[in-house]
């Protein structure tokens, strides 16, 4: 173990409250937003050019493993829990199982319970009434509840109650009403996302009557990036006698629902390495980054004959958070085995080396880049199109220089958008280009032709000239535009694309970040750089 990995001793004075007491430690693990990322990975967000290795799922089991057996000794609990997003389209080993991967490896984890999250329902909608058979542990949410008429019966429950060496713990689950807006609603047509604090409120007060020691909350609702910003807005509700009965974020939550001694989060990717304790319920909140990177962890001490808790501690020095770089935590040899079958099994080889680079490709917010070029070209190959074009959010990491794996890609292209081949009239491209550089805006990345603009001219008129193979756009003529499945349903400003008749849109059935890597695996090595096919005047 590292030297930061330390077990932090009880304060002296809490010895002296309940004398002749053994403390009992709770260790709770937690993870939400893992979206699939259960292998190895690199910390690129800590050197973007010579990245430390993170040992993912089998650095976490190797941790909780060993705390699990300090635990069995010592007659203390261990806790494992997930907050949702465990799934993601994004994921070539959740695509490929059809979400099973996932499932067997929080099988052999030992998860303790789960809520489903937003992005679980979007990738697997009503297919996670058999993922739920084949978990060994709940899925709890209490907040949803499947149609009238479905043939199916209920596959998650309100809460559950663990006990475990004499302590009673009850948990429940609470997702974000917010699920019910997901883009595919034939995904979710099973389900009713219920108001969160009626429900919450409920499984609390069951729970108490239960006789539970600890009453723990697992929400898909986020918490919020700047907790202390956002406090304010809770307490002038509070003085305009205002509830929030749905649509809660966990902060409210927490304030609302009197009762719950711990919450574990999910749903926004931002991570603390201390709890926010809300003020008026003392309910502690907790929250993991996303992607697997990060185990978060937490160790109550309890007086069991008393029932009393005496405070937290952490198992790192500096916080609930522990990286899991592979210096400091290695990897479980088990595990990493596990995990690698189930990428062999699932044909989900994120390490695998798909060319190179002679230069760096870096993305850019305007205008054009290497990156994008790329990306673009790739769009422009794979779907024989005239003109290709996506916006810069779809790019979200650079590729070093050197060689490019699959991982990379997956990482500068998380979204699992598809390409689609639009027909359009070239007065609606260069209309649709226009939307590009209203306001502030820098364009987008293209392939197949070159824009001139002008951001001092009028919205609107600030197009110079555009062409697509050297000649200038005909505005009655017909072009076929590959772009993505996204910018197709009219987001980023391209609202006109969802008043086309959908005779007009050619779904290829490949998702953009394929048609990367079969560019790449072509024509590596690569040497991409900026062309002039988009210039500001």
């Amino acid at each position: 173990m590292a030297k930061q990995f330390l077990f932090l001793l009880i304060l002296g004075f809490g010895l002296n409250l309940f004398a002749g007491e053994k403390p009992q430690k709770i260790y709770i693990f937690y993870t939400n937003d893992v979206q699939g990322k259960i292998g190895k990975q690199k910390a690129r967000f800590m050197n973007p050019n010579y990245p430390p290795v993170l040992g993912g799922g089998a650095s976490a089991y190797n941790i909780i493993k060993q705390i699990r057996q300090k635990a069995e000794k010592d007659g203390d609990l261990v806790l494992l829990f997930d907050a949702g997003d465990f799934l993601s389209a994004s994921s070539d080993l959740v695509r490929n199982s059809k979400g099973r991967a996932i499932i067997e490896f929080m099988n052999k984890m030992g998860y303790d319970a789960v809520v489903p999250g937003i992005d679980d329902f979007s990738f697997a909608g009503s297919g996670l009434f058999d993922l739920a058979k084949t978990a060994d542990f709940p899925f709890v949410a209490a907040n949803i509840k499947t149609r009238s008429g479905t043939a199916k019966s209920e596959p998650f429950l309100p809460s559950v109650i663990i006990e475990k060496k004499g302590v009673k713990i009850g948990v429940f689950g609470i997702i974000s009403q917010s699920a019910q807006y997901i883009d595919d609603q034939e995904k979710i047509k099973d389900f009713e996302f219920l108001p969160e604090l009626e429900a919450a409120k409920r499984e609390v007060k069951r729970l108490k009557e239960a006789g539970c020691d600890l009453i723990i909350a697992l929400a898909h609702l986020g918490l919020p990036y700047d907790a202390e910003e956002f406090y304010p807005v809770i307490r002038e509700q509070d003085r305009q006698r205002i509830i929030k009965k749905s649509f809660l974020n966990t902060m409210e939550l927490a304030h609302y629902a009197d009762g719950i001694d711990l919450i574990f989060s999910g749903r926004i990717h931002r991570g603390y390495d201390k709890p926010w304790e809300d003020p008026l319920t003392h309910t502690l909140c907790f929250q993991n980054y996303a992607y697997g990177g990060n185990l978060g962890s937490v160790v109550l001490n309890l007086y069991p004959e008393s029932k009393s808790f005496l405070g937290y501690d952490f198992l790192s020095e500096e916080g609930s958070l522990l990286l899991l770089t592979e210096d400091e935590f290695l990897p479980d040899p088990e595990m990493a085995e596990f995990i690698d079958s189930l990428q062999t099994a699932y044909s989900a080889f994120p390490e695998e080396i798909i060319g190179y680079t002679l230069n760096t490709l870096t993305r850019s917010s305007q205008g054009e880049s290497p990156l994008g070029n790329l990306m673009s070209d790739a769009m422009l190959k794979a779907s024989g199109a005239d003109f290709a074009f996506n916006n810069f959010n779809s790019i979200r990491q650079n590729l070093p220089i050197g060689p490019i794996t699959k991982q990379d890609i997956l990482d500068a292209f998380p979204f699992a958008n598809e390409l689609v081949v639009i027909e359009v009239k070239g007065s609606l491209l260069k209309d649709l280009m226009e939307r590009s550089v209203v306001g502030s805006f820098m364009g987008v990345a293209i392939a197949g032709g070159r824009v001139v603009y002008d951001p001092k001219r009028p919205d609107g008129t600030r197009i110079v000239s555009f062409s697509i193979k050297g000649k200038p756009v005909e505005k009655d003529k017909i072009y076929r535009v590959a772009t993505s499945s996204y910018i197709a349903e009219g987001n980023s400003g391209m609202t006109p694309l969802s008043f086309l008749p959908e005779k007009n849109f050619h779904f290829t059935g490949k998702l953009i970040r394929e048609t990367v890597v079969e560019y790449i695996r072509r024509n590596s090595p690569l040497n991409i750089r900026v062309d002039g096919r988009w210039k500001r005047k």
